[in-house]
């Protein structure tokens, strides 16, 4: 190389950044800045109840800080984060997915309005919902370190998870529900290597969910109106008082998804654990309950009904269903093949969205009966066989009916 063109490589090397450059740099530094307004909006939200929680109780014996940074460990608990309390060597995980869900729409509306800045961008797709993704997770990693200077200390790494699965979906969402330049070249992406069978199967995918989460709500409701009994006694006995009765209750339906999904896991034939309790499709194996009300609902220790039995039934009917609406989105001279694997990815897509959303539904309390709540392991084989079978059983009978009419 002469040394005329090493001095042309050390100018170029030198050469400032263009307008266009600093205006991307810019611009994704906005981008990380509305993932902070996305994450920091929940923290606030909770700000008013928590404040008003403690002003209005006359038996709190914390300080406005210490009750200021409730607010903190809510928002680590959204996102699954753990929570130690000071003093007694243990640690708290639960999720109410009612205020994980209130996270989603908060992170989805903030990523929206990310999408329209970057509406005229020129670069990557990917690089603004990166920073938006990095800005959420950043913000909450600190407001879960502000929370640690009060009574109970959020974990800040557990968050971590939690906050990019909350980040990303709602940014995720956003894409899907907007036409600017970003969501635009997104899709463009997917429509160049997803195949269509692939994308036919998701809109299925997400009604089985639905159907999924009715079963379970079907259940819970079911459970609670033949033991409003021992909901009402349980209540009684712990004399929350207006205001701490108020909370109860709150909570109690902020964790109502929870419940769906513990008692849908339950008809896969997987059994549902309750620390020391454990439910499955033939008995209840009994042990000491913390004092909830709802939990009032659970079955008495001791064998199930007989019907019970054919509960794992209900998960293979939602795959047919799964499979039935999979199959409606293609033609009736569709190859076998096309319509078998578009039915059985629909079904796996809903077992998988399911056993997210289970993951997060699971609880527990560190060094004690309460370890685990939510359901078994098992869950998992066992819905995506139930779904998957479910789906490509009605691929086969649906196709050879049509065949046969021909």
């Amino acid at each position: 190389m002469s040394l005329l063109d090493r001095a042309r490589n050390l100018t170029s090397l030198a050469a400032p950044e263009s307008p266009a450059q600093r205006r991307d740099w810019r611009q994704l530094a906005i981008a990380a800045g509305y993932g902070a307004v996305g994450a920091a909006s929940l923290g606030l939200l909770l700000v008013v109840p928590v404040l008003l929680a403690w002003a209005a109780d006359p038996r709190s014996s914390v300080g406005w800080t210490d009750a200021l940074s409730f607010s903190g460990d809510g928002w680590a608990l959204a996102h699954r984060g753990h929570i130690g309390v000071d003093g007694a060597g243990q640690s708290v995980v639960f999720a109410p997915l009612l205020l994980t869900a209130l996270a989603l729409v908060l992170a989805r509306t903030a990523a929206k309005a990310m999408l329209g800045y970057l509406s005229e961008r020129a670069g990557a797709w990917w690089e603004g919902p990166a920073s938006y993704v990095g800005g959420y997770v950043v913000t909450g990693l600190v407001i879960c370190a502000l929370a640690m200077s009060g009574p109970a200390s959020p974990n800040v790494f557990t968050v971590i998870p939690g906050a990019l699965l909350i980040g990303a979906a709602g940014c995720v969402w956003a894409l899907l529900r907007s036409e600017e330049g970003v969501a635009r070249q997104a899709k463009e992406l997917v429509d160049e290597r997803v195949s269509l069978s692939t994308k036919r199967a998701l809109r299925p995918a997400v009604e089985g969910v639905f159907g999924y989460l009715v079963i379970g709500l079907v259940i819970v409701l079911g459970l609670v109106v033949f033991h409003l009994g021992s909901i009402g006694a349980l209540n009684g006995q712990l004399r929350p008082g207006f205001f701490g009765g108020v909370v109860l209750w709150l909570g109690q339906l902020a964790a109502l998804p929870n419940l769906v999904l513990w008692a849908a896991g339950w008809t896969t034939g997987a059994s549902t654990q309750l620390g020391a309790v454990s439910i499955g499709t033939g008995s209840v194996h009994g042990g000491v309950l913390p004092m909830i009300p709802v939990l009032g609902a659970v079955p008495d220790a001791g064998p199930l009904p007989f019907f019970t039995a054919i509960a794992p039934l209900l998960p293979i009917a939602l795959g047919c269903a799964v499979g039935w609406r999979a199959l409606g989105r293609l033609t009736t001279y569709t190859s076998l093949r096309t319509k078998a694997t578009t039915a059985a990815q629909a079904a796996a897509a809903t077992g998988l969205l399911v056993l997210v959303l289970s993951w997060l539904s699971t609880a527990g309390v560190s060094g004690g009966s309460l370890d685990y709540i939510g359901p078994s392991l098992m869950l998992v084989p066992l819905l995506l066989v139930e779904l998957v079978l479910g789906a490509v059983a009605t691929t086969l009978v649906l196709h050879w009916q049509r065949a046969l009419r021909r």
